[in-house]
C-alpha cells in the first residue's frame, strides 16, 4: 500500500503522460456555457417585457444605471404566471447544468480509472463512464446537497429570534454567529466524511446510497490519508485564487490576464490533478490498484 505522498508524486507523474485528463473539465465548462446562454436570453426576455424597452432605451444600452433601473421596475410588476414561468425557468437551468456536472464528473473519473490502469487514457472511456453513471452521479450529488442542506438546523435558534435579529439584540446576534460557526463546522466535516463518494459510485458501480455509505466507510478507516490529500488540495486551489485575486487586483492592464491564466491552469492541470490523485486513493485503499499494478512512466 503506498504512503500518501508517494501517492501524490506518481499520481504527478501519470498526469505527465495524460495531460487530456483535462478534457472533461473543458467539456463541462463548453457545455455549460451552450446551456447558460440561452436560458439568460429567457430569462431576460420573460423578465423584461418587449413593451418597457422603448426606442430611447435602446439607444442608450450604454446607461447601465438606466437598465438596471427598468429591469427593477419590470420585475416589481410580474404577474403570477411570469414568476412561475422564470422559477421554471430557473428550476430547468439548474438540473441541466447538474445533469451536464454529473456526466462529466463520473467521466472524469472513468479516464483517471484507465490512466491508472494501463498508463494511458482516451475519451472512450470518459464517453462510457459518463453514460453509465451520469443519472446515479445526479442522484447522489442530490442527496448530498440535501444532507448539507440539513445543517441548516443549526441556525434555527437564531431565526426564531426573528424580530430581535432585525433590532441587533446582542443574544440573538451571538445565536446567529454560534449557529453559523456549527453550520460552517458541519459542511468542512461532510465534505471530508462524504469526499469519496464519487470514487465509489464510478468506481465500485454502486447506486447513490450505497456511494454514500461507502465513502462514510472508506473515510472511517483512512481518515489520515483523506484528510491530509484535501488539505494539499485546498491548499493548492486556495493559492491560485490568491494569485489569481493579487493580479486582478493589482494596478496595470496585464492584472486580468494574469488573473484569467490562473483559472486556465486551475482547469487544465489542478482539477485533472486532484481527480486523478482522488481516485488513485481510493482504488489504492479498497486493494483495486496495487503498488505492483499502477502504471507509472517514471
Amino acid at each position: 500500500m503506498e504512503e500518501i505522498g508517494e501517492m501524490i508524486g506518481k499520481g504527478f507523474g501519470v498526469w505527465r503522460s495524460n495531460l487530456n485528463l483535462c478534457i472533461p473539465f473543458l467539456l463541462s465548462i463548453f457545455v455549460s456555457m451552450l446551456i447558460l446562454v440561452p436560458f439568460l436570453a429567457a430569462f431576460f426576455m420573460t423578465s423584461l417585457p418587449m413593451k418597457s424597452m422603448n426606442a430611447t432605451m435602446l439607444q442608450n444600452v450604454g446607461d447601465m444605471q438606466e437598465l438596471l433601473t427598468q429591469m427593477q421596475g419590470s420585475l416589481g410588476g410580474l404577474e403570477t404566471d411570469k414568476i412561475l414561468q422564470i422559477a421554471a425557468l430557473f428550476f430547468a437551468l439548474v438540473v441541466l447544468l447538474s445533469l451536464v456536472d454529473a456526466f462529466f464528473t463520473a467521466g472524469a473519473i472513468g479516464m483517471a480509472r484507465q490512466a491508472l490502469e494501463k498508463g494511458k487514457s482516451d475519451t472512450g472511456a470518459m464517453w462510457s463512464a459518463g453514460k453509465r453513471h451520469f443519472f446515479n452521479m445526479f442522484l447522489a450529488t442530490l442527496l448530498v446537497g440535501l444532507l448539507i442542506l440539513a445543517g441548516l438546523i443549526f441556525l434555527l435558534p437564531a431565526l426564531a429570534q426573528g424580530s430581535h435579529l432585525s433590532q441587533a439584540d446582542p443574544q440573538a446576534m451571538g445565536l446567529l454567529a454560534v449557529g453559523l460557526l456549527l453550520l460552517i463546522l458541519y459542511v468542512l466535516v461532510l465534505s471530508l466524511v462524504l469526499v469519496a463518494v464519487p470514487y465509489a459510485l464510478v468506481i465500485e458501480g454502486l447506486e447513490p446510497v450505497q456511494a454514500i455509505s461507502a465513502a462514510i466507510k472508506f473515510f472511517r478507516y483512512n481518515k489520515f490519508d483523506v484528510v491530509i490529500l484535501w488539505l494539499v488540495v485546498a491548499a493548492l486551489s486556495t493559492g491560485l485564487q490568491m494569485i489569481g485575486g493579487a493580479f486582478s487586483t493589482g494596478e496595470g492592464a496585464g492584472g486580468e490576464p494574469l488573473s484569467a491564466i490562473t483559472g486556465i491552469v486551475s482547469v487544465l492541470v489542478l482539477a485533472p490533478l486532484s481527480n486523478l490523485w482522488w481516485t488513485r486513493l481510493y482504488m489504492n485503499r479498497k486493494g483495486m490498484l496495487t503498488v505492483d499494478e499502477v502504471k507509472d512512466p517514471w
